[in-house]
């Protein structure tokens, strides 16, 4: 049976390294080009974050507007996607959060209210809840502001939480109360910030979000 101390942490980090420099180029991208004004700017980084990811805006149930087969998206889709962002107010939302500190309480019911938005601007173009990647292209150009969310972390981080007795206290969750939010993000982002603190007396401090994800990538598929 698993067990979550300082060695499997250590480890997770160890055999999830092979993602560092991939992740580096993606931080960079958008740290380069933060902005959604350019469609070739907004079309890269939204294909290659989804692509990277598993999260590809082209996969979805309207068929007739982009292609099931991930390798051969529509150009004619992308043009919409950047159409979309560029009328989107997206730069504004980001923009609140380059304001704020680097503070769990100043920064998380900000963060999980910008992640609705975008859950709500891709709904417009997909017609899907595309919370997985709206929680990634965030985690990108935020990286220290948003946890991922997909169906191996949310997995891992219940399991874990699970075994380690970490309840969430819903009555006095303040997320929760954010009526400008995702609640399958928000409780998810929830029990990575309960989980974090169970761990820094593991590990002698917080984890990044990054830090965090290979530890429930690690937990869901040891190596």
């Amino acid at each position: 049976m698993q067990k979550l101390d300082k060695a499997f942490i250590d480890k997770a980090f160890y055999h999830q390294a092979v993602s560092d420099l991939y992740n580096d180029v993606l931080y960079k991208l958008c740290k380069d080009h933060p902005d959604h004004i350019k469609d070739d700017v907004i079309v890269a980084k939204t294909l290659i974050i989804g692509r990277v990811y598993a999260a590809a805006l082209e996969r979805r149930r309207i068929k007739s507007e982009a292609s099931d087969d991930a390798s051969t998206p529509s150009d004619s889709f992308y043009i919409k996607v950047a159409d979309k962002f560029k009328k989107s107010q997206i730069d504004l939302w980001l923009r609140d959060l380059s304001k704020l500190n680097n503070e769990i309480d100043d920064h998380q019911e900000i963060a999980i209210s910008v992640h609705k938005k975008l859950v709500d601007l891709l709904k417009n173009i997909t017609g899907m809840e595309k919370r997985s990647f709206a929680s990634k292209y965030l985690h990108f150009h935020f990286k220290d502001y948003f946890y991922i969310y997909d169906s191996i972390s949310d997995k891992s981080v219940r399991e874990i939480s699970k075994r380690e007795g970490i309840k969430l206290n819903r009555n006095r969750n303040r997320m929760g109360q954010n009526q400008n939010a995702d609640a399958v993000y928000t409780d998810h982002y929830a029990r990575c910030q309960k989980l974090n603190e169970c761990m820094k007396g593991k590990y002698g401090r917080l984890l990044t979000p990054r830090e965090l994800d290979k530890v429930l990538l690690y937990w869901g598929n040891p190596g």
